[in-house]
């Protein structure tokens, strides 16, 4: 698993799911300065995680593209390790019959562990940052927004075999995605439970205010 500082474990998450980005694309997604990912970009290719490659379309400057270094062997995914570690902590702590205090001290866990993500302006590239903690390929997920709130829809998730086996997993997951992306969630479908997909919708306090004005001008 990949020991690296946190903005950094971030960019290799993104990297990772998307097979590699530009610069601009991470610009994008993260809300980071230019400089600041160049910096973190020229760190990870001197570590040996990332590499560069032109990729040639036409007439101009062909872009440049950061890739990971294929990795000959990879252990259990780094979401399954991050959400099991946390549990463990927490159950070491409170003990297994303390279910509410574990379920808030994991989210809590692994929010302190990344408060990084809370520092991200956009709303949208929060919640990416925040499902690429827990999910191999958060980049599947579908995140829209729905008038002042945001869905998540998952068609598939790589948690679901922990799932079946530790039924708060998804519970956790609400919990992280509130702490960290500053949102009030609900979970309204459940894999595990046989629905066609896991969905949860998301509204910010700025999202709440931002739609009384619109309320009022339907009025008028």
């Amino acid at each position: 698993m990949i020991d690296v500082q946190p903005t950094r474990a971030f960019l290799v998450r993104l990297l990772q799911q998307r097979g590699g980005a530009t610069v601009t694309d991470l610009q994008t997604t993260t809300g980071l300065s230019r400089s600041a990912l160049r910096h973190h970009l020229t760190l990870l290719e001197r570590d040996g995680f990332v590499r560069e490659r032109l990729v040639r379309s036409g007439a101009g400057r062909p872009p440049i593209v950061y890739e990971l270094v294929p990795a000959p062997e990879r252990g259990p995914t780094e979401s399954s390790l991050t959400l099991l570690a946390a549990i463990f902590r927490a159950v070491e702590e409170h003990g297994a019959d303390h279910l509410e205090q574990i379920l808030e001290s994991v989210a809590a866990d692994i929010a302190a562990r990344h408060t990084y993500i809370t520092r991200i302006p956009e709303v949208e590239a929060r919640i990416r940052a925040t499902l690429a903690l827990l999910l191999e390929d958060a980049g599947a997920a579908e995140v829209n927004r729905v008038g002042s709130r945001f869905e998540i829809i998952l068609h598939t998730c790589p948690l679901i075999g922990l799932a079946r086996e530790c039924n708060e997993v998804c519970e956790i997951t609400r919990r992280l995605l509130g702490r960290l992306v500053g949102a009030r969630v609900e979970q309204r479908e459940w894999l595990v439970r046989g629905d066609p997909r896991c969905t949860f919708a998301l509204r910010t306090p700025h999202s709440r205010r931002a739609a009384v004005p619109d309320a009022r001008r339907r009025a008028g």
